[in-house]
């Protein structure tokens, strides 16, 4: 492990309410794939694993900063509150909203391994390697590929922009997926993602910019403003407003996950953003119920709901 590396889990650890453990094992195949690395709760231990050693620095690094960032509570955690009742379905949204929150944060993460100087060339043509091993080149159409191509270029852009890696042909073997991706990644690679809400706001953004790409494609879109709960970032005004001015209530058509009962989701007027899901007790009349949560404090729900929030500065 480079000294870099032992140097980050150890920052990790001294955060972390337990202990990190990293373990690569396999041989190396020379293709880089962000989305194999594993991770396993052992009681009060975290093991991060791999079974492919190309690139293990790198790809360990990445995931010790976003475990960093997220227990410092500078980016906004995705969760998932909301089911279909349909398990592959709630399985494949998850997947795409995952790799939506973790294109943006990798704006972050892979500019820091890009300073650090742990992406190196053979980063770069690993990276490419396994970006052209998952996708198939596109044939001129769209096709039930043609989402997943968009997703993983999305990310490339951002390795590409922090490491100055030169991915021109992927322009060339998926050029209805790259367009769009270029667009959509431009405000991400602008934005000033040292603040929490600067991050927040270019999550959504993209939740949106994937859905209006889908929509032109004629392929249905992943709705993943409502069906993904984004951590709040609330400042101490918010807090102490009742939730009336701060979050719509929607009545979803999906049932909350927990209780499967009926869901209600709270909306940021700002950004229409799922903030929080919550159903209303049996024995509990509806007006009553609402009344009552719209004159409640945000503070107050979001300690009821036991649901974390990054405060706003």
């Amino acid at each position: 492990m480079n000294p870099k590396i032992k140097t980050l889990l150890d920052a990790v650890n001294e955060v972390y309410p337990g202990t990190v453990m990293t373990r690569a094992s396999g041989d190396a195949t020379g293709e880089l794939h962000i989305d194999r690395m594993t991770q396993e709760v052992l009681g009060s231990r975290l093991l991060i694993a791999l079974d492919d050693r190309t690139e293990s620095d790198f790809l360990f690094g990445n995931e010790l900063l976003k475990i960093l960032l997220t227990l410092n509570g500078v980016v906004p955690q995705v969760f998932f509150a909301l089911t279909f009742k349909n398990d592959e379905l709630d399985q494949q949204l998850i997947q795409i909203a995952t790799r939506m929150h973790r294109t943006v944060v990798h704006a972050i993460t892979y500019h820091e391994l890009e300073k650090q100087e742990i992406i190196t060339s053979e980063t770069r043509l690993a990276y490419l390697a396994g970006v052209k091993s998952e996708l198939t080149p596109e044939n001129g159409e769209l096709d039930d590929e043609s989402l997943w191509r968009l997703l993983m270029i999305l990310d490339a852009l951002i390795f590409a922009d922090a490491s100055g890696a030169d991915f021109a042909e992927l322009g060339t073997l998926y050029p209805l997926a790259y367009t769009a991706a270029k667009k959509l990644v431009a405000p991400i690679l602008a934005a000033d993602l040292t603040q929490p809400r600067h991050i927040r706001r270019q999550i959504t953004m993209l939740f949106t910019g994937v859905d209006e790409v889908l929509t032109a494609w004629g392929k249905p879109t992943v709705n993943a403003k409502e069906y993904v709960t984004l951590t709040s970032v609330l400042s101490k005004r918010q807090l102490d407003l009742p939730v009336s001015q701060v979050f719509t209530i929607y009545h979803s058509e999906m049932t909350d996950f927990q209780t499967q009962k009926t869901a209600y989701v709270g909306l940021g007027q700002v950004d229409s953003q799922n903030s929080f899901v919550i159903t209303k007790p049996d024995d509990q009349d509806s007006a009553d119920f609402f009344k009552a949560l719209y004159r409640m404090k945000v503070s107050d729900l979001f300690k009821q709901l036991a649901l974390p929030y990054i405060h706003r500065v």
